[in-house]
């Protein structure tokens, strides 16, 4: 049975992989806010979630929404603002939802910062919520969909360190320095988008309900990521200084590359043994190879 999906942020890092890893069976309509796609425009539909006024008009006819974009601000008030704009607008989503006859199915990709630092624990799905980092600002926005996931309503992926030629990954290491972060160990679960972007279609599929980890590439210590992208670069990682963290990057940049999240996947300890980390390293290998 073919499958109508709305997919909201089609056109970010995330979205395009989604777009490039949709089955054929599932029907998805990307919207972008400002950036247009930079091809085949007339397919896609623009929407700024903080304008809609009519939401079970905007959700007629989908089977499912997908929900991959947040708005963002360039700075802690700039982002609390928005946040609480994002609030507002998917408060109103839930409840226009509820007035259809045939509400979608909503799914969304939110991180793993709302569990804030756990340090050396494994942190579970049921985790209570203890934000740190961007999320202290992005997690009120969240909160709509939050509560409506933890009463087995809709579904919310927390996704970790997404792998792939974007994003984090080119700010943080692919500059001139790869950074050794102080306070090590500092835990980090990893997962290539291209992977990732096929689970979530599993659990479109399957409407998958409540909080949800997804599967690993592999769970490490930041010291160990940034020798395996030294190895790939063939280049040493430099151990950061507090002070130089301090000169560059604000304190919720801070506290979000400090959080130490040993996140479950469900795959025990294998993830974080020398197989794993095979993988994650033929995995840096391609993505260095593809920027060449």
């Amino acid at each position: 049975m073919m499958m109508k999906v709305l997919l909201v942020g089609g056109n970010g890092f995330v979205g395009r992989a989604l777009l490039n890893q949709k089955p054929t069976r599932i029907i998805a309509d990307p919207t972008y806010c400002h950036n247009p796609p930079s091809k085949n425009i007339d397919t896609w539909i623009q929407l700024d979630l903080l304008k809609i006024t009519d939401w079970s008009k905007t959700l007629n006819g989908y089977d499912a929404v997908l929900i991959c974009a947040r708005p963002k601000g360039a700075t802690l008030k700039q982002r609390d603002a928005i946040a609480k704009e994002t609030k507002t607008a998917l408060t109103a989503m839930m409840a226009g939802r509820l007035e259809m006859d045939n509400p979608p199915y909503v799914f969304a990709l939110h991180g793993t910062l709302s569990y804030g630092d756990c340090g050396q624990e494994i942190v579970e799905n049921t985790q209570i919520y203890n934000p740190t980092g961007y999320a202290t600002s992005y997690g009120i926005g969240e909160e709509p969909l939050r509560h409506e996931a933890e009463k087995g309503m809709i579904g919310i992926m927390r996704a970790p360190w997404i792998l792939g030629n974007g994003s984090w990954f080119n700010a943080l290491y692919c500059s001139n320095e790869i950074p050794l972060f102080p306070g090590q160990p500092i835990w980090m679960a990893v997962v290539e988008v291209n992977d990732l972007a096929t689970e979530i279609w599993h659990h479109i599929e399957r409407k998958t309900t409540g909080i949800i980890h997804p599967q690993l590439l592999v769970r490490t210590t930041q010291e160990r990521f940034a020798i395996a992208v030294g190895h790939a670069r063939l280049t040493q990682p430099v151990r950061m200084k507090k002070w130089r963290m301090l000169r560059l990057y604000d304190k919720q940049t801070r506290q979000s590359v400090l959080a130490s999240i040993r996140l479950a996947s469900g795959q025990g300890m294998d993830i974080e043994g020398d197989e794993a980390h095979r993988s994650l390293d033929g995995t840096l290998q391609s993505l260095f190879a593809g920027r060449s």
